[in-house]
């Protein structure tokens, strides 16, 4: 084998190589992490915004749960740190949701959400289309969304 014939296997491998990575990081990237310790069975998870080439998977866990009449919500991040918890109520006409109703349509939810003190905490939309907010930013959470489906 001559030295040229060495080179362009050597570069061929290198490159079959890097496809082989590239393929393998992106698949990485998009599997769901496994569910952390302390976090709901029913929790789902959100994908953070993807920042271009494979990168470390980010996101956030999300479970909401009826609790004595009241929607409760837990926001935590991939690692299963608790972000945000709190009350969160039915948006616009509705005045309560099933508690089997309370199926989170994760790719919607991660679309739109509010600032509650340092965590950014989205607005929960439900496999039946219903929006649930968080009590404490109810009236900057109705504004965003009549912004968004242009009505005021």
């Amino acid at each position: 084998m001559t030295l040229l014939e060495r080179a362009v296997y050597f570069i061929a491998g290198l490159i079959l190589f890097l496809i082989a990575g590239f393929i393998f990081a992106y698949w990485w990237t998009s599997r769901i992490p496994g569910r952390p310790t302390g976090v709901r069975a029913d929790a789902v998870f959100l994908w953070a915004p993807a920042v271009g080439l494979p990168a470390p998977r980010r996101g956030d866990w999300i479970a909401c749960w009826k609790e004595n009449q009241h929607i409760l919500c837990e926001l935590n991040n991939i690692d299963g740190t608790e972000e945000y918890k709190g009350e969160f109520l039915p948006y616009g006409q509705k005045s309560s949701v099933s508690p089997n109703a309370l199926r989170i349509n994760a790719e919607n939810t991660r679309k739109n959400a509010v600032w509650v003190g340092d965590a950014l905490v989205p607005l929960v939309c439900l496999q039946t289309g219903d929006v649930l907010v968080p009590l404490v930013k109810y009236d900057e959470s109705v504004r965003l969304l009549q912004k968004l489906s242009g009505t005021h």
